[in-house]
């Protein structure tokens, strides 16, 4: 039986692993660096800290993480000031469906807590979720199982089996498949290795593709 839902973020609700992209390659660049596009990918869905890392492993420790950081998260902040976060497609329509189904809802993400509220807040999606789970909030990030195990407590489950996790990323399956959870997979930039999707309970497309009673059935 499934008793509650746990969505990541970025990838999956919000169109912004693209735009992370542009603005780091964009800011790096006027400043002389190119950042290989490999380099980008295999930062999906890693917390700022671990992202940090291997994004100075690969380009050097003269290479000013912090401060282009800075610069990346102003400049994609302003451009969803005006229209929000870019949504993906069917998120409204799961998060509606889990809401009128009384179904427990909890956002785990690696984004920084100040960002995703903004963005949850900005998107007028602060109704949908009844906790809240961050990556600077656990020792360990994806693909370790803490974040969703965290917001599984705050939800107030105690099986991780009766919880369904949604990512898009390849560290998230593996740290819901860690947890115990059934994961979703919903594809957005990088496809994950054969060894993670056959362990993911379900494929969709699209997050409304979950919409319904039946796809919450066990299988």
């Amino acid at each position: 039986m499934i008793r509650a839902a746990i969505f990541d973020m970025d990838g999956l609700l919000f169109d912004t692993e693209v735009l992370c992209c542009n603005a780091w390659r964009t800011i790096a660049g006027n400043a002389g660096y190119a950042m290989p596009e490999d380099l980008f990918l295999s930062c999906v869905g890693l917390n700022s800290r671990d992202t940090r890392t291997r994004v100075i492993r690969e380009m050097g420790e003269n290479f000013p993480y912090d401060e282009f950081g800075t610069e990346a998260r102003t400049w994609m902040q302003s451009r969803m000031e005006a229209d929000g976060p870019p949504l993906k497609p069917g998120g409204t329509t799961l998060l509606e469906f889990l809401v009128q189904s009384s179904i427990p809802t909890a956002l785990a993400t690696s984004t920084s807590e100040k960002s995703a509220r903004w963005m949850i807040e900005r998107a007028g999606f602060t109704r949908y979720f009844n906790a809240y789970a961050f990556g600077s909030e656990v020792e360990n990030g994806k693909p370790a199982p803490d974040i969703f195990l965290l917001a599984m407590k705050r939800l107030g489950v105690s099986n991780p089996a009766e919880c369904v996790v949604f990512e898009d990323s390849a560290a998230g399956l593996r740290a819901a498949q860690s947890a115990g959870m059934r994961s979703v997979f919903v594809p957005d930039m990088v496809e994950p290795p054969g060894e993670v999707l056959a362990r993911v309970w379900k494929r969709i497309e699209t997050l409304d593709e979950a919409a319904s009673d039946e796809f919450f059935q066990e299988k």
